[in-house]
């Protein structure tokens, strides 16, 4: 029988689980609930009510127990007063407060009793710190006997933050709406009480019975993990949907990291909803994602299974001088162009380009018109590259843009002139790089220069080295935006090569090896090449590429097609791929191919 009785007890806790329950039958407030405040000032009468003591000196006084309902809630209570309430003799009932201290600054709602006249009206109001504003006026309430007040209150507010005010004055549960409105300023409680101010002569007329606070519709929506985010290297912050139980909450084994594993301990901060975790080693720079398991909200809804948040972490870094470097320029756009600055991740990690900034030179040589990438911050993945610009769909219009989302765009960028000039990049701790250009960079046999970019050609080599910038390639449309420069050198690259990537085509359309694909890699770059298809008698049919600059690797194609449009034989050709530079170098070489079709 009292292992029965036991099982009993225990459903029954679990079953009003937050919920608050107070009737005064047990003849005390000190067990459940617990009240606290001023409870010298307070008894439990002979009909086991909650009523003020005697008191000797005019004062307010509280009491308040512990309330963590604030949404999807229905507060229930009733209430006497011996007398004709008035501004000096007032009841409130704080329904919210994130302060046990009812008479202090705190953040809640509370209902009050209490004006100057024989009507009074039950008035909802809202309290942020020390400011209280009414947002529920009641209509007045005209009493049979003026020195007696015996009402019984209902309120109600759902999830979306509607709150109903209902009152019977005659004590009973027949109740009438006295108002509504919607507020959702605080969402959260910890404490629910009463606060009474009175002049010494009333100070044994409140008596107060029958607190219950509910469920408005049960809850039975688990919590979820919202995001995660990194405060600093030790500390990261979990936000869930709504306020967890305190003890599955604060339990480490709960949270876990890949490769970092659980935090050493978890703690709660000013938001009910937000717990910090906190890590014995510093977080190394990269993606993370946060899994959790086994957490219960204030309801005892547990939350799904491997509840998951991502989040990425970079740790503080200063940029340092050649950490971010000058990739490519466009200073002299074509017909409906912009400028842009394409930039190079020179590290191996990760860097925020928020302290990057953007100049030129002013007629001394400083930096000048200096401006800022970006407001927020920006990541910028090892060994990429990213372009500066006013207008990107303009680029990636006139371009091709191999990475897309790899532009920055600024709202404006610094003047650059097309004859000579310098691009700036700077960190907090000065100038990382500084390309001073002229035009003359440009390869001596373009007729004009408009629409072609500057390309670095090392990363290793100093920037304003002779030779370091030279004009993109023609082949791949004179510029290199987000990708690699079609003049950067291949550093491992001994001999210049050119091959065939099968020996055999067949340009019939059924979709296998339709082209003649030509590849090729030069040592050195600045190369001009002609590319001739021949027959294997030596009559040259196709003129594929006549002195056309190209980029340092790369490849070419041939469809069959000779120079007058038709469809060349089946047979043997001879691919000559001829190339000279500037200074007068020159490189020649021949692969053999084989124009098939099919047997019918």
């Amino acid at each position: 029988m009292r292992k029965s009785l036991l099982f009993l007890m225990l459903l029954s806790v679990k079953l009003t689980f937050g919920q608050v329950s107070d009737d005064f039958s047990d003849g005390n407030f000190t067990t459940n609930p617990n009240w606290v405040g001023s409870t010298s000032l307070f008894n439990v009468n002979a009909t086991k009510q909650l009523k003020s003591s005697l008191s000797a000196t005019a004062q307010t006084v509280t009491l308040s127990t512990a309330n963590t309902f604030a949404t999807n809630a229905k507060w229930e209570f009733s209430v006497q007063m011996s007398f004709d309430p008035s501004a000096s003799n007032l009841a409130r009932i704080y329904l919210i407060s994130d302060n046990q201290d009812l008479s202090g600054s705190l953040n809640g709602y509370f209902v009050q009793i209490g004006e100057s006249g024989s009507t009074d009206s039950y008035d909802l109001y809202k309290q942020t710190g020390t400011t209280v504003s009414k947002i529920i006026d009641g209509p007045a309430k005209t009493r049979v006997d003026v020195n007696s007040l015996l009402a019984r209150v209902r309120v109600t507010r759902n999830d979306v933050g509607k709150w109903e005010l209902y009152t019977d004055i005659t004590g009973g549960t027949n109740y009438a709406l006295e108002g509504s409105i919607t507020d959702l300023t605080f969402t959260n409680s910890d404490w629910f009480g009463v606060f009474c101010k009175y002049t010494a002569t009333r100070s044994t007329g409140f008596t107060f019975d029958d607190f219950s606070i509910t469920e408005l519709i049960p809850d039975v929506t688990p919590p979820t993990l919202v995001s995660a985010k990194v405060l600093d290297e030790l500390t990261i912050e979990a936000v869930f949907s709504e306020r967890l139980e305190s003890t599955s909450a604060l339990m480490a084994n709960n949270y876990t990291i890949a490769n970092l594993g659980n935090p050493t301990s978890i703690t709660t901060t000013s938001l009910p909803t937000v717990y910090k975790l906190t890590y014995a080693s510093a977080l190394p720079s990269g993606d993370y994602k946060l899994t959790v398991n086994d957490l219960k909200d204030l309801k005892g809804n547990l939350i799904g299974a491997n509840n998951t948040a991502s989040f990425f972490y970079l740790k503080p870094y200063i940029l340092k001088k050649e950490d971010v470097l000058i990739s490519e320029i466009l200073v002299n756009p074509k017909a409906g162009g912009v400028d842009f600055i394409e930039i190079y991740n020179n590290t191996n990690q990760v860097l925020d380009l928020a302290a990057l900034q953007l100049a030129n030179v002013d007629v001394s040589g400083n930096p000048a018109s200096i401006k800022n990438v970006s407001t927020t911050a920006l990541y910028m993945p090892a060994k990429t590259y990213w372009v500066l610009t006013t207008k990107s769909d303009v680029i990636k219009e006139q371009y091709n843009a191999e990475f897309p989302n790899q532009f920055i765009q600024m709202s404006s960028l610094p003047a650059y002139n097309n004859d000579k000039g310098a691009v700036i990049l700077l960190g907090s701790q000065g100038v990382l790089d500084q390309f001073d250009y002229i035009e003359k960079m440009h390869i001596a046999l373009l007729q004009n220069a408009d629409g072609v970019a500057l390309e670095r050609v090392s990363f290793t080599k100093p920037t304003n080295e002779l030779g370091n910038f030279k004009s993109a390639a023609a082949t791949i449309g004179f510029a290199t935006p987000t990708y690699r420069n079609s003049q950067e050198e291949d550093p491992t690259l001994v001999k210049s090569n050119v091959s065939l990537a099968s020996k055999t085509f067949s340009p019939d359309g059924d979709g296998f090896e339709d082209l003649l694909q030509i590849d090729y890699k030069f040592v050195n770059n600045g190369n001009l090449a002609s590319i001739n298809i021949y027959t294997d008698k030596g009559v040259l049919i196709r003129k594929l590429k006549q002195n056309t600059t190209i980029a340092t690797a790369g490849s070419f194609s041939w469809d069959g097609m000779n120079d007058n449009g038709q469809q060349s034989k089946v047979g043997i050709y001879v691919v000559k791929f001829d190339t000279f530079a500037l200074n007068g170098k020159t490189e020649h070489f021949k692969q053999t191919c084989v124009l098939a079709a099919k047997l019918n």
